[in-house]
């Protein structure tokens, strides 16, 4: 199915998580930008706080849109090592400096998003974590999100998108790092995320503060 927008794709994911009996102290962390109107609905659904937690992808050198591997705020660094083999096919060489210059640039980046959005994190010990984001493409931001949320020791880890490619292996490795995994569409033909949304727009920075600030309101 085509969700009509984030909000509703939110409030869908917010019912099916309700079912989860397990769920007993959830806090619901998204993923910014996309992933905060997804998390808004899902957290009112539960009647849960919001957190955000920045993750960033680390971008192949020759396509600034496919990403190589991610970088977490806390300075984690998860890097896909079949996409980077697939560039050294091609003659392009992904070497260490690279990874560790951009992952620089990425970390200053986040620190500045955090200070913009004014989100002061939430103590996750002990609690249902459930991470969530617009969309799922290659895994490596959810995957690197769900590595930096165990070092917090919560109860639980539950991934949440309304939609991931229909790939073995990547949900596989996402459940190697959650407890629970629920994604609404698994299609088998899948070329981006945005292609299963009616309004599938860049939330600016503006737009991201404004919901926070509501949600806490």
């Amino acid at each position: 199915m085509v969700f009509k927008n984030r909000f509703e794709a939110g409030k869908m994911l917010g019912n099916r998580l309700k079912q989860l009996k397990e769920l007993t102290n959830p806090v619901v962390v998204a993923l910014p930008r996309g992933g905060v109107p997804i998390g808004v609905e899902i957290a009112k659904s539960l009647d849960a706080p919001l957190d955000i937690l920045f993750v960033k992808k680390i971008p192949s050198p020759i396509n600034e849109e496919a990403a190589i591997g991610s970088v977490s705020e806390s300075g984690q660094i998860f890097i896909n090592k079949d996409a980077v083999d697939k560039l050294n096919i091609m003659r392009v060489n992904v070497d260490e400096e690279y990874i560790q210059q951009t992952a620089i640039e990425k970390i200053r980046e986040m620190a500045r998003k955090r200070d913009i959005y004014k989100v002061e994190p939430i103590p996750l010990e002990g609690k249902d974590v459930i991470l969530v984001d617009d969309g799922i493409a290659t895994g490596a931001s959810m995957y690197l999100a769900a590595q930096s949320v165990v070092r917090d020791m919560p109860k639980s880890i539950i991934i949440a998108s309304p939609v991931a490619p229909l790939d073995e292996n990547l949900l596989k490795m996402l459940r190697s790092v959650s407890h629970h995994l629920e994604i609404l569409e698994t299609p088998p033909m899948f070329m981006s995320v945005g292609q299963w949304y009616e309004d599938f727009h860049q939330l600016s920075d503006s737009e991201v503060k404004e919901l926070l600030s509501k949600f806490k309101s």
